[in-house]
């Protein structure tokens, strides 16, 4: 039999109380054990009975456990305790963050929704009533009187960018002034595109956005937007279109190669990551727009790619959307999740598929956000915000509340009590304008009158009269936007000339009601 290399059996020399081991495995495991532990390869296949033999085979066999599976075993231990310590410290500490734009209802009784693939202005017999009993302790909220059930919205409409419609379109307020306004600056936009047909938010203009917030997707489909705003398509022949037509026709050539297969629009070359739910929704309202004002099929596949990753990637949990595409995070916002709408909205408008559960969710995050007709941020927020209240309320009339609901009427009181304003900084936020600017044009005549006389007047007085940046909006001058230092002037200048195109962006929602 081959020689055995054994170490010392110390056991021999303690009392012999401590001399009785168990053996918990045979013989030959232990052989097998010892060998890919420590490496021997000179080991017997069997011990013949030997008894000391055994004993010394089974210490050292604890000691090679010992050196080669405990620092292992205490390794891993220690490693997982500090994960769960660290998951304990991100879930409970609660997160604040400043909206990024490109990074409940309590005791209110809600009536039942109806289906959204029922026709305009139908609702469904044998609605459930409203429970309206009060409670011990009546709140403002309580008294809101029984509501008919919501109806469908029409949602979008283009119709109304038909050039040889606009001068009927611009007597909702507008008028030539306002129209010049628009073209001054779609010029200024032609002019910063870049030869590739992107357009930069960090471009070789004053006030750009700096370099670590650069987004040519978003930016380029945001410079869209405006164009197509005013009616401009890539096969416009109107005569007074026709000269922005190569400069959106170079634009879409670009971004379409943008859209990856999975139907998103995020590119590696973003810096920020909190951009990329806003840039997807930036560029598939785009591209729905353009389906649905030009009926060109080549287009519907890879815009209905673009909403149905929209739709794939609504949280499960609180049933919007945030920055990054996660089904399963509890972290959706109102900012973001009203861009998604209006893509949404956008796509059914040019007859996209969109499952009605969708809209419903949308409606169940939105009242989660709701505090006393206002709306949070975010759940963690504990105050409400007025551009996402804004924002919201454009949402709630876009997915079914009716004009005479109460909770709508008292958002818009709330917007009216916050104009607009290029004198106090911080009070100067150009986002919640447009968001305000389309819920009040929807919503009545006398509400949007009294809203339209401030910011039409205002935008017009504030636009860049002369030299090269004539067309556009100094994002700092005459005070600071509250995203345009971030977003820099591309940004300022396509939200402005989104508000200026409203009388005839959209059809009015509410039409039959005025």
């Amino acid at each position: 039999m081959p020689k055995i290399i054994i170490v010392p059996n110390l056991e021999r020399h303690r009392p012999p109380d401590r001399q009785v081991r168990r053996n918990v495995f045979s013989d030959e495991t232990n052989l097998f054990l010892l060998r890919i532990l420590r490496g021997k390869t000179d080991l017997p296949d069997t011990l013949d009975n030997d008894s000391f033999v055994q004993k010394d085979l089974q210490l050292e066999l604890a000691a090679a456990i010992r050196q080669r599976l405990l620092p292992w075993f205490w390794s891993i231990s220690l490693h997982t305790l500090l994960l769960l310590l660290l998951a304990l410290v991100l879930f409970r500490v609660p997160h604040f963050e400043p909206l990024d734009i490109l990074s409940g209802m309590a005791n209110i009784p809600f009536p039942q929704e109806v289906p959204f693939n029922v026709q305009p202005g139908e609702v469904e017999e044998n609605v459930q009533n409203v429970d309206t009993t009060e409670t011990d302790s009546p709140t403002e909220e309580s008294n809101v009187p029984t509501m008919e059930p919501v109806h469908l919205s029409p949602g979008l409409n283009f119709t109304g960018r038909n050039p040889d419609l606009r001068a009927a379109m611009l007597g909702n307020g507008g008028g030539g002034e306002t129209d010049e306004a628009v073209l001054a600056g779609l010029r200024w936009l032609m002019q910063v595109q870049q030869p590739n047909g992107a357009w930069h938010f960090s471009g070789s203009f004053p006030q750009s956005a700096p370099k670590r917030l650069e987004d040519a997707t978003a930016a380029t489909a945001m410079a869209l937007l405006a164009l197509q705003g005013y009616g401009i398509t890539p096969d416009s022949q109107h005569p007074q279109l026709i000269k922005f037509v190569p400069s959106v026709r170079r634009g879409w050539d670009w971004l379409h190669k943008q859209q990856n297969l999975d139907g998103s629009f995020f590119s590696s070359s973003t810096h920020s990551k909190n951009h990329r739910f806003y840039t997807h929704g930036f560029c598939t309202i785009a591209l729905c727009e353009l389906l649905a004002m030009t009926g060109d099929e080549t287009l519907r596949e890879p815009a209905q790619r673009a909403i149905d990753y929209c739709v794939r990637h609504q949280s499960t949990r609180s049933g919007g959307w945030r920055y990054l595409p996660d089904r399963f995070s509890e972290q959706s916002d109102v900012s973001v999740t009203g861009w998604i709408v209006l893509a949404l909205k956008s796509g059914q408008a040019a007859g996209l598929t969109v499952p009605p559960e969708t809209y419903n969710e949308v409606m169940k995050f939105l009242d989660s956000m709701m505090v006393s007709h206002q709306y949070k941020y975010r759940e963690e927020e504990p105050e409400p915000r007025i551009s996402m209240t804004a924002e919201a309320l454009f949402c709630r009339i876009l997915l079914g509340w009716k004009r005479s609901d109460p909770r709508l009427a008292a958002g818009i009181k709330l917007i009216l009590d916050t104009p607009p304003s290029f004198t106090e900084q911080y009070r100067r936020d150009v986002y919640y304008w447009f968001f305000a600017t389309q819920t009040l044009y929807h919503y009545g005549v006398n509400e949007w009158q009294t809203w339209n006389s401030m910011i039409r007047e205002q935008l017009l007085q504030r636009q860049e009269q002369t030299g090269a940046e004539s067309g556009s909006w100094n994002p700092h001058r005459p005070v600071r936007d509250e995203w345009g230092a971030q977003y820099g002037r591309l940004y300022t200048t396509c939200m402005s000339l989104y508000i200026l195109e409203v009388y005839y962006r959209y059809l009015r929602v509410f039409p039959e009601e005025r």
